[in-house]
């Protein structure tokens, strides 16, 4: 027997794998693929933060060349950003990842209040900035029009039921992007980040006239209105859903009494309602708007981690 032969038999030299293979253990490997996916994750995240975004507006941009032929009725697609969370959550969690994102847009069980707060609250909101427009020299609304309030409950209902409806947004905003968000950067940061990007993302229907500018200042000072409710929710995409289907259907109904610059006019009053109510906000609770995460983090498939940071809050 040669001495190297002696030395695999007594222990003392390692055996060559290509004579004696070892199997990996089940949960060893288990670790090993959700390691090499992490860096996958890490690596992807690093080499082009802003991915995921230009994926929202390349998607939600499609319809812009389809609507300048007559082909599309809008030009944007108001699911596009559900449609890009859906793929990244896909190529960066695989199907675990999908798994934990579609469970927590139905997260339901939040008090019964918030739902009266998501259907009521922006009726009252556009209300009050009807009468604050006409205090400010705008045309009283005729009996007419007013006459015709049911359509507030059916644009509410439109908006939910269609999915080229403003309320699919919600999925893709306050559903993935927020939570990564609150996961790197305070919910004063995350908020004002998302609001930009909101914003940006609604530029084909300021160009196009659908909607006005200082549509833009609105949807601004809304995303810190989402947020604070998304933290007193315990984060659920739900309620941001309805708040922004009602806030959709309302709004058609209340800027729909006005025209021309009155019509323009309620966007910056009802602006300002927004401000003031995140400006209190913020006061009461500073604390947990500046807060930091205790842990920053910019791995997309984490993102139900900032959960747990919303629960702690409402708690």
């Amino acid at each position: 027997m040669t001495d190297a032969l002696r030395h695999e038999n007594d222990g003392s030299h390692p055996i060559h794998p290509a004579r004696w293979p070892i199997q990996p253990r089940p949960q060893e490997l288990r670790r090993s693929q959700a390691t090499s996916r992490q860096r996958t994750v890490s690596l992807c995240s690093a080499a082009w933060p802003g991915q995921r975004e230009v994926l929202t507006l390349v998607i939600s941009w499609l319809p812009v060349i389809p609507y300048a032929l007559g082909l599309f009725p809008v030009p944007l697609l108001a699911s596009g950003p559900f449609l890009a969370a859906i793929i990244t959550a896909a190529v960066v969690g695989g199907r675990t990842g999908l798994r934990d994102y579609f469970r927590r847009l139905i997260r339901w069980r939040v008090g019964v209040g918030w739902y009266v707060v998501a259907f009521l609250a922006p009726v009252a909101a556009w209300a009050i900035a009807a009468y604050v427009n006409v205090l400010l020299g705008a045309a009283s609304p005729s009996p007419v029009q007013l006459a015709g309030w049911s359509l507030i409950m059916t644009s509410t209902l439109g908006f939910l039921i269609n999915p080229f409806g403003g309320a699919w947004e919600e999925p893709g905003w306050r559903g993935y992007a927020l939570p990564l968000l609150l996961r790197r950067h305070s919910a004063l940061v995350g908020s004002a980040v998302l609001g930009v990007m909101w914003a940006i993302w609604h530029v084909p229907l300021f160009l196009t006239g659908l909607i006005p500018w200082p549509d833009a200042a609105l949807v601004f000072t809304l995303s810190f209105v989402f947020t604070a409710i998304y933290l007193r929710t315990a984060g659920s995409v739900l309620i941001a859903f309805l708040l922004h289907a009602s806030i959709n259907g309302a709004g058609e109904f209340f800027v729909g009494l006005f025209a021309a610059g009155d019509r323009v006019r309620m966007y910056w009053i009802m602006a300002a309602l927004c401000a003031v109510v995140v400006i209190a906000a913020i006061v009461v609770s500073r604390d947990r708007w500046r807060r930091m995460p205790a842990v920053r983090d910019n791995d997309d498939a984490l993102t139900g981690a900032a959960i747990s940071g919303g629960q702690r809050d409402r708690e």
